[in-house]
């Protein structure tokens, strides 16, 4: 019998055959581990960033994939921050661009009362404080004026005759109680008592000369004494009572504004209010609740020192259960931190 010699590649090729295969069987479970890590660890990573994510490894190769187009980078260089991260993928939605927020219109509350006028309110430049200010001197005298005005230059400007508005304050004259000016997006609201329909008419027709056709809403009430809707109308149209930061302390602007609530309640002595505490969506809601408390309590106390009866009064504060509006923005917290009158029926 004939014994073929085998071929010399043969053995080689066996034994090639056999470490790859080594290598695939330890090479597989070891990739796939590495992958594991990899992705737990960036996991863990991204959720402390604050970031929801899925994620997937390859290799040492990652695919981040996020809900929002604003965290991309963010996903990115956390994900590269894991030890053993190679590259990365992060995947989102395209970003949406908003539209810029059209300005806001100017706003201003002009508190008339007794023959004094308080200025509240933004207006877009110092201009149009100027002129309101000069206007309100001019009405009533500069030692009668008070400014609270602030100016944003963001507010859209107004094409009414600020300076015009200083004819409604003397039309007005020293024996209205609580009258408010009120100015805001072209619409002027004339709110408060008067002596007499002779004074209502006056100011309502310089009212309408400083519109320039813009609407003029006249709620002037006749007499000294309102009915309860008259009477409530009157406490809305009063400005934002303000207060200092996170306290309970009433800013300058805010006690003038409680000045004129007190006028209001002085000439219907027959009305009992309740005054309503409320705050914004930031913080907590215990220390919104308290803060929204003690800020109706100063009101209470306030008008209380002013010369309103105590029994006429209560206080309490909702914290911030009651908003007005949704969001945390500048704006939204704007119109949510306030204190509201309400007239008792």
């Amino acid at each position: 019998m004939e014994v073929r010699p085998r071929h010399p590649l043969i053995p080689i090729g066996a034994a090639v055959v056999g470490l790859a295969a080594l290598v695939v069987a330890f090479e597989v479970p070891h990739r796939h581990a590495v992958e594991d890590n990899l992705t737990d660890r960036t996991k863990v990573a991204l959720a402390e960033a604050g970031i929801d994510a899925e994620v997937r490894f390859v290799g040492r190769d990652g695919t981040v994939k996020i809900g929002s187009a604003d965290e991309k980078d963010k996903a990115r260089d956390v994900t590269l921050g894991v030890d053993g991260v190679r590259v990365v993928e992060v995947q989102a939605p395209p970003k949406v661009e908003q539209p810029p927020a059209p300005p806001r219109p100017l706003s201003v509350k002009l508190l008339v009362d007794g023959g004094k006028v308080t200025l509240t309110g933004t207006v877009p430049a110092d201009a149009d404080r100027a002129a309101l200010a000069g206007a309100a001197e001019q009405a009533v005298g500069a030692g009668n004026v008070q400014d609270a005005l602030t100016v944003d230059a963001k507010r859209a400007a107004d094409d009414t005759d600020l300076a015009g508005l200083g004819a409604v304050m003397a039309a007005l004259g020293k024996d209205t109680k609580a009258g408010v000016i009120d100015l805001t997006d072209h619409v002027i609201t004339l709110t408060g008592t008067v002596a007499s329909q002779e004074v209502k008419d006056k100011a309502e027709a310089a009212a309408k000369a400083a519109a320039k056709g813009a609407t003029v809403r006249d709620e002037l009430v006749v007499g000294q004494a309102a009915a309860p809707a008259q009477v409530q109308t009157q406490l809305v149209a009063l400005p934002t009572v303000e207060f200092e930061n996170d306290s309970a302390t009433l800013t300058a602007q805010g006690v003038a504004v409680v000045q004129n609530a007190a006028s209001i309640l002085r000439s219907n002595p027959n009305i009992k209010v309740s005054i309503e505490g409320h705050t914004d969506l930031t913080g907590t809601p215990a220390h919104n609740q308290a803060l929204s408390e003690a800020r109706a309590k100063t009101v209470l106390d306030t008008l209380v020192s002013l010369g309103i009866a105590p029994d006429r009064l209560t206080s309490k504060g909702f914290g911030d259960s009651r908003p007005k509006v949704p969001g945390i923005d500048e704006a939204a917290n704007a119109v949510n931190r306030r204190v509201e009158f309400i007239v008792q029926q």
